[in-house]
This record gives structure tokens, C-alpha cells and sequence, in this order.
């Protein structure tokens, strides 16, 4: 039993170390892929405690968010030698809650994040996002069940290596349904973070 499980697992490995890895560094090939429309740059585990209000209590989610970067600078000549870089970013997220009792929420954010060097090892990101998302806490304030999220966030990044930093970040969200379904008061939750990011050339 334990043998196809392993095997199972260092597939998923692979097909993840797969997805993250660099283009190679040689010929046509290289090329190729630096013109790509879509190009990874950026991989972050991020781990955070969001903190708001809802009728019943207060609302505690734990935020545990993979955040997906992709360069989109050569959509914006004037950003073509610009320092700061511009990316599309995906989050994927799957959030415990403990406050006012035991839920859970998950979703997607898609968005843009800009980030400028600061120093040699130090930079300043800004970001915003917006995506569908799944709550299963109870409040007479807002209906649980499909939701939109709805984010905006800055943040400072210390660089370990050229490659990988480690980051800490603020966030607010707002989450609510667009009326779809009622009630529909939303939620707010600030939230502080903190992650560690890999990044592709």
C-alpha cells in the first residue's frame, strides 16, 4: 500500500518541479521561450492570519495561499527597461477558520502585482486581486456558499540569494457575493503574511 502511494507522491513532485522549473539556458529553444506570452517568474508559499468582524464574532481564517507570478512587462513597452517588474499573478488558496467556529474557505485570485527594487536585497511589491471563492461559515450577514474575494496588498521582500526571498506582507479583503444571493453584507479581514519565493529568469 505504501509503495504506490510514494510513487504517487514523486510524481506529483515531479510534475510540480516540472511546471517550476526554468526554461533551458541554450539555444533556439531559450529564445523561444523568453518570447513566450505568459512567462513564470515567481513561485511563493504564503502563510497568514486574517482578522475581522462578523455578527457572531470574530472572524479568523488562517491563510494558506500559493501565490503563481507570470512577467507581463512586453505587453507594456514603457515598462520594457523599467527596473520594477509587472506580473499576472493566480493564487490559489485553501483557508482553515477557527473564529467564530470551525469553517473553511477556498478559492482563486487573479490579479497584477508591481514590484520594485528598493535595494540590492530589499523590494516593495504592491498587489490586487479578485476571484471566485467557496465559505461555509454561517452568518446572518452573509449567505455562505459561492463568493467573490477581493484583495489589495503591499509588501517588502528581503532576497536570501538572487533566487529566493522571504517576504512580509499586509493585505485587505473584502468578500461578498455581488448579490447573487442574499443577505449580502460581505466580510472584511485584514491580514498580515509572510512567504518565501522562488524566482525564474
Amino acid at each position: 500500500m505504501m509503495l504506490p502511494r510514494l510513487n504517487q507522491f514523486i510524481l506529483f513532485l515531479t510534475a510540480v518541479a516540472m511546471f517550476l522549473a526554468p526554461p533551458p539556458a541554450f539555444g533556439d529553444r531559450a529564445e523561444s521561450a523568453s518570447q513566450a506570452p505568459f512567462k513564470l517568474t515567481e513561485s511563493t508559499i504564503i502563510v497568514g492570519y486574517g482578522s475581522g468582524s462578523i455578527p457572531e464574532g470574530s472572524y479568523e481564517p488562517v491563510m494558506l495561499i500559493w501565490h503563481l507570478g507570470f512577467d507581463v512587462r512586453h505587453f507594456f513597452p514603457q515598462l520594457e527597461n523599467h527596473r520594477g517588474t509587472l506580473s499576472l499573478c493566480l493564487e490559489p488558496e485553501f483557508n482553515p477558520v477557527f473564529n467564530p467556529e470551525t469553517d473553511v474557505e477556498f478559492g482563486i485570485g487573479f490579479g497584477l502585482k508591481y514590484r520594485h527594487p528598493l535595494t540590492k536585497v530589499l523590494s516593495g511589491y504592491v498587489l490586487g486581486s479578485v476571484g471566485p471563492h467557496f465559505i461555509t461559515v454561517k452568518t446572518k450577514d452573509q449567505a455562505n456558499g459561492f463568493i467573490f474575494s477581493n484583495t489589495v496588498g503591499a509588501g517588502c521582500s528581503y532576497f536570501l540569494t538572487e533566487r529566493s526571498a522571504l517576504s512580509l506582507e499586509y493585505r485587505f479583503r473584502h468578500m461578498s457575493n455581488a448579490s447573487i444571493k442574499e443577505p449580502n453584507g460581505g466580510i472584511d479581514c485584514h491580514i498580515g503574511a509572510m512567504g518565501y519565493s522562488l524566482f525564474f529568469d
